[in-house]
């Protein structure tokens, strides 16, 4: 539930998202690890309980990310399954929530609800279940591994996770009498998470979620979401559930410093390979041989192939037209390339600046209800984290609004502590 102190300050809440499967993982940055060896997760997971995060959270990798019939430059072969690294993770850690996304429409409820309810049991209680259906495209890739027709029509797939969802709960109900017996979990059941911005997404948040990961591009915006998420959860008499936008930071020993650094990030994410699959995403055919340096394609996209983009996207423009229209304002305004265009729109470092600043900036965040914290995506893995936790953490405790320690053991727990009270040297206001 969102936690706001008698005083009125909010606390900010924090996960961390091991990011290695998309473009803004920085394969070619000379600290960047392994992606698949369990020591990077290992190390990963150690610093964000070392950090006093709520949880780690891995994705789901039931495909291998093509387009045209070619692995994205981004691709990993062999993405460890997330279920198992969490159940190993367990061992290694002792309070750091342990979050998995299972999606609804390949997977069979009977399986998530043992596989879950066991990481709930080796892990005292810190294991979380991101619900998801399947975006359309990487859908259209993990048929080939599942048995024909699991993937169903878009407008359906929220009715058939919510099923799904039902299912999973009754096999955690203690009380639970027909078919199989229930799968114990310790005192209480894992934490659901949801990751829908559609209406569907929503009203299956409203109903289900402990939290909620969502985009995010303005204050205004992401509070108006989060509003609606509060009032669904309020209107099933359920605790408002945690918005917990996902975002990626820039850290400097100045803001100067912090400002360069994000300059030669973006050079080093958007590589023409990377730009020229982007901009397919959204324009549809085959742009690989097209000038990513020179200005946007003077045609219009292929917009059956833009809509099925936009629908699938979670937080950002969800009418291709719109989105089109603002990316050639802005091109033709800044007079920018599709490379230059594509790291302005496309950037995930949200946040840059010095630790305090970029504490100030989560802070105003979360007392403008915009969010009650973010999960965290560093650009580095898995040594990225560290940066994080050594600048930013310290500032948000000093400004009175994160945690100095964990004050319980399970995900739920740390769901719903309450920081009390404010330090000497900070205050929790907004911008303070």
């Amino acid at each position: 539930m969102t936690d706001i102190r008698p005083d009125g300050v909010r606390t900010v809440h924090l996960g961390a998202f091991y990011p290695n499967d998309h473009h803004h993982t920085l394969w070619g940055h000379p600290q960047a690890g392994s992606q698949i060896e369990f020591g990077a997760f290992e190390q990963f997971a150690r610093s964000a309980e070392r950090g006093l995060f709520d949880f780690v959270f891995l994705a789901e990798a039931n495909w291998l990310q093509e387009h045209r019939d070619r692995v994205i430059e981004h691709a990993i072969l062999d993405k460890p399954d997330s279920l198992t690294l969490l159940a190993a993770l367990a061992a290694e850690t002792s309070r750091i929530g342990l979050v998995a996304t299972i999606g609804t429409t390949f997977a069979d409820a009977f399986h998530v609800a043992r596989q879950f309810a066991a990481l709930q049991r080796v892990s005292n209680g810190r294991a979380g279940w991101n619900v998801v259906t399947s975006h359309t495209s990487f859908g259209q890739g993990a048929t080939t591994n599942f048995r024909p027709g699991r993937l169903g029509r878009h407008e359906d797939r929220y009715t058939d996770a919510e099923r799904f969802v039902q299912d999973v709960l009754s096999y955690w109900d203690p009380a639970r009498t027909i078919g199989s017996a229930p799968f114990a979990v310790p005192d209480e059941r894992p934490v659901i998470v949801q990751a829908g911005g559609s209406e569907a997404g929503r009203d299956l948040a409203g109903r289900y979620a402990d939290a909620v990961f969502a985009g995010r591009r303005s204050i205004e915006l992401s509070r108006e979401f989060a509003d609606d998420i509060r009032g669904r959860s309020r209107s099933y008499g359920n605790p408002e559930a945690l918005i917990l936008p996902s975002t990626a930071f820039v850290l400097g020993d100045t803001e100067a410093e912090a400002q360069e650094r994000q300059r030669e990030w973006r050079d080093l994410e958007m590589t023409p390979k990377v730009a020229a699959f982007l901009l397919e995403e959204v324009w549809g055919g085959d742009l690989s041989d097209f000038d990513v340096d020179g200005p946007l394609p003077s045609f219009d996209p292929d917009w059956d192939h833009a809509y099925a983009y936009t629908r699938g996207m979670v937080g950002g423009e969800r009418d291709a037209r719109t989105l089109v229209a603002g990316w050639r304002h802005l091109a033709e305004t800044e007079h920018l390339s599709v490379r230059q265009l594509l790291s302005t729109v496309r950037a995930r470092r949200d946040f840059v600046g010095t630790g305090r600043s970029v504490a100030l900036q989560i802070n105003e965040w979360v007392q403008a209800g915009a969010a009650d914290g973010f999960v965290v995506n560093p650009s580095v893995v898995p040594s990225g984290l560290d940066d994080f936790v050594d600048a930013v953490v310290p500032e948000l405790q000093e400004l009175g609004v994160f945690r100095t320690e964990y004050t319980g053991n399970s995900l739920r727990d740390h769901l719903t502590q309450t920081v009390q009270g404010r330090t000497a040297h900070g205050s929790a206001g907004a911008g303070a």
